[in-house]
């Protein structure tokens, strides 16, 4: 029984990453018609109106202690404002599949960000891990895109930065989320966030004058950004980590640059060129030489109970 519930999270985790990569694609498609404040303000805003919505007929909702506001608010803005601007940003100067291969990069970041902390031990094999992954950011970077993406070091430094926000917000989130649960601490923080990106919309982007005109083509696509590829994505994480271990879940994260690599030439036309393909194998071997070890203390567990 315990295989099978570790399978099904693991499928769970899987479809949830390859969600990921699709939104980065939708993303990179939307953005020429909209800015990098007003896109996520409405994409994360519908998605939390969804999830506060089930939070409540579910009856899951838990009431946040009024000293815990100020580390949530911040948590919030970090993971819902700063991210998905440097995430929509930065897809405005590359492409689908160089982006979500740099953004994948974010479980190393947070190793070594975990190791500069304490919080995080530092191994052979993970030293390994990031070595492995810098390669395969570094032959992915050196890939020349020109003729798709001129300004494309921009976009790969936005990239950088919305793995980085999205790093100290998984180290820093933690125990809030053992403390009112996923589903409040998921719903609420991305209410907080999606409000504080629409007031920098309105001071830095255009939503009320262009950047939210889509067509019935784009508006559905926007739907799927913010059902699908927020609120779903999210609480099949969410239920994923309930099913099976943190370890599982991180090493589904290849999943993400693929389905990216695949609608991105699907949806894009972007080619899939021999460099992008090693970055991915890169970073996808790198996650797992990262958590082989716990992957293997869990096995271990297992096998005694």
């Amino acid at each position: 029984m315990r295989i099978s519930r570790t399978m099904i999270g693991a499928a769970l985790a899987s479809t949830s990453a390859t969600i990921g990569g699709m939104t980065v694609v939708l993303t990179r498609y939307l953005m020429p018609e909209s800015d990098p404040f007003s896109l996520p303000s409405i994409r994360y805003g519908i998605g939390a109106l969804v999830l506060l919505t089930l939070l409540y007929l579910l009856k899951k909702n838990k009431k946040i202690e009024f000293e815990d506001w100020i580390p949530v608010f911040i948590l919030s803005c970090i993971f819902y404002c700063a991210f998905p601007w440097a995430f929509a940003a930065g897809l405005e100067h590359t492409t689908a599949a160089r982006g979500a291969i740099v953004f994948t990069s974010q479980p190393v970041v947070t190793l070594i960000l975990g190791a500069i902390l304490g919080i995080e031990k530092t191994t052979k094999l993970k030293i390994l891990a990031i070595s492995v992954a810098l390669s395969g950011i570094i032959i992915t970077l050196s890939d020349q895109i020109g003729y798709l993406a001129p300004n494309a070091w921009k976009g790969d430094l936005l990239m950088f930065f919305a793995a980085f926000c999205n790093s100290v917000y998984v180290l820093s989130a933690g125990k809030y989320i053992k403390k009112y649960g996923g589903f409040t601490f998921t719903a609420w923080p991305m209410l907080i966030g999606s409000s504080c990106m629409f007031i920098l919309a309105l001071i830095f982007g255009n939503p009320f004058t262009g950047s939210l005109s889509f067509d019935q083509t784009g508006w559905i696509l926007m739907l799927i950004l913010a059902i699908p590829g927020a609120a779903i994505m999210v609480l099949l994480f969410m239920i994923a980590i309930t099913m099976t271990t943190p370890t599982g879940v991180t090493v589904t994260v290849g999943f993400n640059p693929l389905s990216a690599i695949i609608l991105g030439a699907i949806i894009l036309q972007e080619p899939v060129s021999p460099k992008i393909l090693i970055g991915f194998f890169c970073i996808t071997s790198a996650v797992i030489l990262a958590n082989i070890q716990n992957i293997r203390s869990e096995n271990k567990t297992n096998m005694r109970e």
